[in-house]
């Protein structure tokens, strides 16, 4: 969502609970909501899922539908509606990565951290991870 206002695009927000939809609006969310029916009759130009909610009918026809979220599944193939699908994972990417360290820098983009770990406390990481309800990443530094 960040990345995407950086470059000067309009956002909405489909945030799993309700603690998060603060947190969207702050970042430059228009609209935040908790349920996915409130995307129903958006039409856009893209989608970007990075939960698995598969919300597919908020995709205009002709657009695009992206997904990060292969745990839930091959996304739906929406090729009837002349919408391009893909899916993407984690890929070495220097340029990428230089790209992201100029939004930090910025101020453009804020890493959102829940709590540090040094590698000697692996297992605490994990342990901490497995409990859920995260406000950010769990970052282990070398």
């Amino acid at each position: 969502m960040q990345i995407a206002r950086a470059r000067g695009v309009k956002v909405d927000a489909l945030v799993s609970r309700g603690a998060q939809v603060a947190f969207a609006r702050e970042h430059g969310a228009d609209v935040v909501a908790t349920e996915r029916h409130a995307f129903q009759e958006r039409n856009y130009d893209a989608v970007f899922d990075t939960f698995g909610a598969f919300v597919t009918e908020a995709v205009a026809d002709g657009g695009r539908y992206a997904s990060i979220a292969t745990q839930a599944g091959p996304v739906p193939d929406l090729s009837s509606r002349d919408v391009r699908t893909t899916v993407h994972q984690v890929q070495e990417d220097g340029a990428g990565l230089n790209e992201l360290t100029k939004l930090v820098d910025s101020g453009a983009l804020q890493v959102r951290v829940h709590a540090t770990f040094g590698l000697r406390e692996i297992h605490a990481a994990h342990a901490r991870f497995l409990q859920g309800r995260l406000a950010g990443k769990i970052a282990v530094v070398f």
